[in-house]
């Protein structure tokens, strides 16, 4: 692995598209100014590292997660330069021009998507739904179920005859929805397969995590993917109670019968990092926790709370039912204090404790507090810690090295054969 360094975990939270003009002394202050892309392929090139502020005249959320899903969409980061070249600076899902910029892509790919269907031609409306996803994506505005892009790509997987398998999970009344998947290749005989439930980061939804569950089946694990709290078709709010939501997937798990539930991990994305941490400790079902770049502890505190970026401040603020514009940062910052590992684990158990936690990240991560590794530490738990130079937020450019280590490392540690 190249520029890797095995340092104590950097961790944060993911990202939303919101952008919030907020007075100075909202949780939403203004963002200093830094280091910025000249273009999307420029920042596709080069990374987060290399550009912190991410793409000149564009909100600093486009640094996370937008390369890969041009990626996994099949569009240049050029074509989407130019798509974007007219926009106004700053501007923001919720506003008409934007809207408007991306919804005439998006009904072009669903055209050429249904036309191929409608000739047999199944990769091609595969490939185009994909397209049209993508553009759909950039329109939905974040807590909003976004039905359109959701749609298009379970078309562009059920083209190609892999539909997502969809489940529905509730808990204390309320319903989230995942996709179950199974490797393309099964075991011999009657041996169960081990599970991995995935979660993404704050606003990201379910098919934005086909890649990593494409990988991970790809290695022989079933996979359950599913969105964090208010996010996609996750109707439970976002707070630490929410932990309960692995309860129900574990009980969906235990009662499949083509299901291994004694090698079950739980691998969290950004935000979806700490609820899959605070859940896959609670639940003993859980072997084994991957944590990509996500919150535990210090993170939440007030002193990292008061300096975090303004612009992930803003989602926030919103995801805790408050508004950015004229909420006090200090009035955030105190509600978010509960959400802190030490808080809501008081008195671990010796089976949390040694437990196996897994965090990966890019030593130039930008959004959380560097004291995370000392909080670990001093909670006591059983922490692997994998650290990228020359990268950021959960370490996007060596995604494919850390997808590597992450599924040997779950091999070992719930013993399943490579």
């Amino acid at each position: 692995m190249k520029n890797k360094m095995a340092l104590k975990l950097l961790t944060t939270f993911g990202t939303s598209l919101l952008i919030a003009a907020a007075p100075q002394q909202s949780a939403a202050q203004s963002v200093p100014s830094v280091k910025a892309a000249s273009s999307m392929a420029d920042f596709c090139e080069k990374g987060q590292a290399e550009y912190p502020g991410g793409i000149a005249h564009m909100h600093p959320s486009f640094k996370f997660n937008i390369c890969w899903w041009l990626e996994d969409a099949g569009i240049e980061a050029r074509t989407f330069d130019e798509v974007v070249g007219a926009l106004p600076e700053h501007t923001g899902p919720s506003q008409p021009v934007w809207q408007a910029t991306f919804s005439k892509p998006a009904q072009m790919y669903a055209e050429r998507a249904r036309a191929a269907a409608e000739r047999g031609d199944n990769m091609e409306a595969s490939a185009a739904y994909k397209k049209a996803a993508f553009y759909l994506r950039m329109n939905r505005i974040p807590k909003r179920v976004p039905a359109a892009d959701l749609h298009a790509t379970e078309q562009a997987y059920a083209a190609l005859g892999k539909p997502l398998q969809r489940i529905a999970f509730k808990t204390g009344g309320k319903e989230f929805m995942g996709y179950f998947r199974t490797p393309s290749t099964r075991p011999s005989g009657d041996a169960k397969l081990p599970t991995l439930v995935i979660l993404g980061g704050l606003d990201n939804l379910k098919t934005e995590m086909i890649r990593h569950s494409d990988y991970f089946a790809g290695r022989g694990f079933a996979t359950i993917v599913v969105e964090n709290p208010d996010t996609g078709e996750n109707q439970l709010g976002f707070h630490p109670d929410s932990h309960v939501m692995f309860d129900a997937i574990a009980d969906y798990i235990k009662q499949r019968s083509d299901l291994d539930a004694s090698r079950v991990a739980v691998y969290g994305w950004s935000m979806g990092g700490y609820l899959a941490t605070l859940g896959g400790l609670k639940n003993d079902l859980y072997k084994a926790v991957v944590n990509i770049g996500g919150p535990s502890d210090s993170s939440f505190g007030s002193a990292h709370c008061m300096i975090a970026p303004a612009w992930i401040v803003a989602p926030y603020t919103m995801f805790a039912n408050m508004d950015p514009r004229t909420t006090p940062r200090q009035t955030m910052c105190n509600y978010y204090e509960a959400f802190q590992l030490s808080r809501q684990l008081k008195t671990p158990t010796m089976a949390q404790l040694q437990k196996p936690i897994l965090m990966v990240n890019g030593i130039h991560e930008d959004l959380v507090s560097k004291d995370e590794p000392s909080s670990l530490a001093a909670l006591g738990f059983n922490v692997t810690q994998l650290v990228y130079g020359g990268d950021g937020h959960t370490a996007e450019l060596h995604m494919r090295e850390h997808f590597d280590f992450t599924a040997n490392w779950l091999m070992q540690r719930l013993k399943v054969a490579n």
